[in-house]
């Protein structure tokens, strides 16, 4: 590789310090491909963070001229930590011997697993802005890793999956159409917490909006939904114009067959065609490892994964909570529209299927039995206008028999139509034994 300058910011709070910091700078002098330009003054800092209490930083930077990748700088880094007596891997915001982190390269950026160039937060520390600066580099100028960034091309998003892949990362990616609410927030947290990088989709799918559905009042506010990714630990935000995801010639539809049935796809004839297809359009455009969907969606859910399985995706569909109001009410981008006497009203479904699943765990076993209890709570409620009230079989949402079950899902659909407009809102719940 051509030389271009990195920066490498120096730390030390156990044992000798200042050894510690002049050893690590000889011992980069001494690596072929690395010259060591300048080093700043080291100074004191306070350890900042969550960890077990220990003493004060030694900090300072590093100017090198080199032409190792940076992967193999790295590589290095870990190597001189290691003699220096640091144990590998290092316990988060413990004590250490020696830190060394490449914080800026010229010309460069780099987002792995253990590396990310520029550091996230670099620009957050005094303790490396100060010896920067005193380096006489521009920190007002020099580059920084935003987070979440805001992609908007399909060809951008899917060469930065492809990048973080190519890096050893796994990519999660929780598919959602914006109007972001904790709902959303709460699968994005999971993926965050199982993957490496977490790609979150906003576009209104126009494919899943039936003719007498009104596609352009679908609630829409990027500003809050890019907040909310931020602050739910998002790396990438795909966010795309419909002429991106279909140009004027797109004509293809994926088909999807029992999963699709019944329920919704009764009350929406095409709906479930517009998801699969925009779905499958998303998991090939990112490429991800896993894909992140919520349980209150149950038949959607079912419909992804027979798409996921069938067309041979090598992506793990995780299906996540349900994420209620105080009150039991689903979380929904449409509770916005509820007046205030539907919202009240609309805590009906959690009731009727509450009423299910304690005489399930009391030992009621006949499906049609079940089904009667939480219509019984449904008819208590006049605002609500049922759409449908079903006890399907857990996973694939096969219908059940008559007779006794074993467990099931019981799903729910009915309308609220005296608030500022009708809603339409949907709840599901597992018929479980009470452990």
């Amino acid at each position: 590789m051509r030389p271009r300058t990195v920066h490498l910011a120096l730390g030390s709070n156990e044992g000798d310090r200042r050894a510690s910091l002049e050893r690590a700078v000889q011992r980069l002098s001494a690596v072929p491909g690395v010259e060591v330009l300048r080093v700043s003054s080291f100074r004191e800092s306070a350890f900042v963070g969550a960890g077990p209490a220990q003493g004060a930083y030694l900090n300072g930077v590093a100017e090198l001229r080199t032409t190792l990748p940076l992967p193999a700088l790295l590589a290095v880094c870990k190597a001189i930590e290691a003699e220096a007596g640091r144990r590998l891997p290092a316990p988060k915001n413990h004590p250490r011997p020696l830190d060394l982190d490449i914080v800026l390269a010229e010309g460069e950026t780099f987002d792995g697993v253990d590396l990310v160039v520029p550091h996230p937060r670099w620009h957050l520390r005094p303790f490396v802005v100060e010896p920067l600066r005193e380096l006489g580099v521009d920190v007002e100028g020099a580059p920084r890793t935003e987070r979440p960034l805001l992609v908007d091309t399909p060809g951008a998003i899917a060469a930065l999956a492809s990048a973080w892949t190519a890096n050893g990362c796994v990519v999660g990616l929780v598919p959602t159409m914006g109007s972001l609410h904790e709902g959303h927030a709460s699968l994005m947290r999971i993926a965050r917490s199982e993957c490496d990088r977490v790609i979150a989709t906003i576009f209104v799918n126009p494919l899943q909006f039936g003719p007498r559905e009104d596609f352009a009042a679908y609630p829409r506010d990027l500003g809050g939904d890019m907040r909310l990714c931020a602050a739910a630990g998002v790396d990438a935000v795909f966010a795309p114009p419909v002429a991106a995801m279909y140009d004027e010639r797109f004509c293809s539809r994926v088909a999807v067959g029992a999963a699709a049935e019944g329920m919704e796809g009764a009350v929406r004839p095409e709906h479930f065609s517009g998801v699969a297809t925009v779905v499958a359009r998303l998991f090939a455009i990112t490429r991800p490892h896993r894909a992140y969907f919520g349980e209150k969606d149950a038949q959607q859910l079912a419909v992804i994964r027979r798409m996921t399985h069938d067309l041979g995706f090598p992506i793990r569909v995780v299906p996540c909570p349900i994420v209620r109001e105080p009150d039991g009410l689903a979380m929904s981008s449409r509770n916005v529209y509820l007046g205030a006497d539907d919202r009240r009203a609309s805590t009906i479904l959690f009731r009727a299927l509450s009423s299910a699943q304690h005489a399930f765990a009391r030992g009621e076993r006949d499906r049609d039995g079940l089904l009667a209890r939480a219509r019984a709570v449904l008819a208590s409620e006049p605002r609500a206008l049922l759409d449908y009230l079903e006890l399907r079989r857990e996973g694939d949402l096969e219908p059940l028999p008559p007779g006794p079950i074993a467990g099931g899902r019981m799903l729910v659909a009915a309308r609220f139509e005296r608030g500022v407009r009708p809603v339409r809102l949907l709840d599901n719940m597992a018929l479980v034994e009470e452990s």
